[in-house]
């Protein structure tokens, strides 16, 4: 890390460094979060699918049942994969 003797800069020149590093921070985030990317095949059990929408496991299993989403059994549990997320975000319309 290099160091800088701050009273010999101008204000622009101060502003002009630290939109620089702002901008140098912002490029290193997005550049991590576009590494990270998400197998559409991951499988996602129940418990993680609650805790990722902060509603209970029974919320989950209404909504698979109802879209008709098909599961993967993981040992006692069952498991979604990841491309039908955008499925159980929505709720189940019951006729009625």
């Amino acid at each position: 890390m290099e160091s800088i003797q701050i009273v010999s800069l101008s204000v622009a020149e101060l502003q002009q460094m630290l939109d620089k590093c702002a901008q140098d921070a912002a490029n290193k985030a997005v550049a991590h979060i576009m590494a990270v990317k998400h197998d559409p095949n991951e499988e996602l059990t129940v418990a993680d699918l609650a805790d990722m929408f902060h509603c209970s496991k029974h919320t989950i299993y209404r909504r698979i049942k109802g879209h008709k989403i098909s599961t993967v059994k993981v040992g006692r549990d069952i498991a979604v994969k990841r491309k039908f997320l955008d499925l159980i975000k929505k709720p189940v319309v019951t006729d009625k």
